[in-house]
């Protein structure tokens, strides 16, 4: 591969041990890195099917948390990650890391603003759910419909008001227990697989909150 590398032209750089394991963020690295130009996917190239399900993140500031979240959408075979704002870098050690190589195949979009991303969720006709500790319906109470925009906010500040005002429905996850709310890869999580179901098991919506 070194040698396909360098008759292409692609410059190599040949470094001891001891200073490739100081760049390298992984334990017992291989030995072999490469610096490669990301290209992101415009949000108008992005097919919206009829049963599509997209989560928008605002201002995510965890790598471990976006690759998470970016595996799970791998795992529930939603169609794309759209990042707003001031996001980390989805494309960072950790993040790839966390995403366990689905970084690479699920579709990834930036946005600059929320604004942005509205004007795209309602030119596409999406159902725009947001996520709040103060919504008052519990998300298993509802019937979402397709195709969906799963928005959620930062770690410490959740989504924006404008985005709250702006959603078609606001849900909540509820909590009993010390601590005042869920880690975002795990709510971004628990929600998905609820749309997993309403989207593949009609049978199982609007149901009855288990909580108050």
């Amino acid at each position: 591969m070194l040698a396909e590398r360098q008759a292409a032209g692609t410059r190599c750089v040949e470094l001891s041990p001891q200073l490739f394991q100081a760049i390298s963020e992984r334990d017992n690295p291989v030995g072999l890195g490469a610096i490669i130009a990301t290209h992101w996917m415009e949000v108008e190239k992005l097919e919206v099917a009829p049963d599509a399900v997209f989560v928008a993140l605002v201002d995510v500031a965890e790598p471990g948390n976006l690759g998470t979240i970016v595996r799970t959408i791998d795992a529930c075979g939603s169609s794309g990650l759209i990042l707003v704002g001031r996001t980390v870098d989805p494309f960072h050690p950790t993040a790839v890391k966390a995403s366990m190589g689905t970084i690479f195949s699920v579709p990834i979009c930036h946005l600059g603003d929320v604004e942005k991303l509205l004007h795209w969720a309602t030119s596409k006709n999406l159902h725009k759910i947001a996520t709040s500790a103060q919504a008052k319906d519990f998300y298993k109470s509802k019937t979402y419909r397709f195709p969906a925009l799963l928005m959620l906010g930062s770690e410490r500040e959740g989504l924006p008001p404008d985005l709250l005002a702006a959603a078609d429905i606001a849900v909540s996850i509820p909590m009993v227990g010390a601590a005042s709310s869920l880690n975002l890869a795990v709510a971004t999580g628990v929600l998905l697989y609820e749309l997993f179901d309403q989207r593949n098991q009609p049978d199982v919506r609007t149901r009855s909150p288990i909580l108050p």
